[in-house]
């Protein structure tokens, strides 16, 4: 497997460090899909404006359904969102579902661009980029805003992602 880093950070001659430029990204609600008794808001990110091949979004679906029993043996409100992202070096998976107290739990996983690439775990160290933050902030509104503000569950899942760009 490549780096687990989408764009390494570069050194410049003074020996300090900077970063890529930012630049946004296609983003899209995609669709709800039923993972036992949850429901999980799945959205999409490209780097390169394109849509998600159906094969990969399959790919995904598949391994978030295989997150199933994990998911299950925590105290799991029954909601929760994924985000599959189209990066340019290499296609990461995002898996969040909401417990009690407001707690967000986390998978993470990583694939290379190829299609037939298989989704591999992630260390555990790393969380999201500044693209996918801005889907989770997404998400943390509309839970705190439903959910956590006495309205059903439903009405949580019924928000959906509009954005064109992260």
């Amino acid at each position: 497997m490549t780096a687990y880093i989408d764009k390494p950070m570069r050194h410049v001659d003074d020996g300090n460090m900077t970063l890529d430029t930012y630049r946004p990204r296609r983003a899209r609600f995609q669709e709800v899909m039923r993972v036992g008794s949850m429901s999980i808001k799945v959205n999409a990110i490209c780097a390169d404006g394109k849509a998600i091949d159906d094969g990969v979004l399959n790919k995904a679906k598949a391994r978030i359904i295989d997150a199933e029993p994990e998911m299950m043996r925590t105290p799991q409100l029954g909601a929760g969102f994924a985000i599959l992202h189209e990066g340019e070096e290499g296609r990461w998976l995002l898996l969040h579902w909401w417990l009690g107290g407001g707690i967000c739990a986390r998978k993470l996983w990583r694939a290379d661009l190829a299609p037939d690439a298989e989704f591999e775990d992630a260390p555990p160290h790393l969380f999201a980029c500044v693209w996918e933050l801005a889907i989770i902030d997404f998400e943390r509104c509309a839970w705190t805003e439903t959910a956590m503000s006495h309205k059903p569950v439903s009405d949580y899942i019924a928000r959906r992602f509009s954005g064109e760009t992260v």
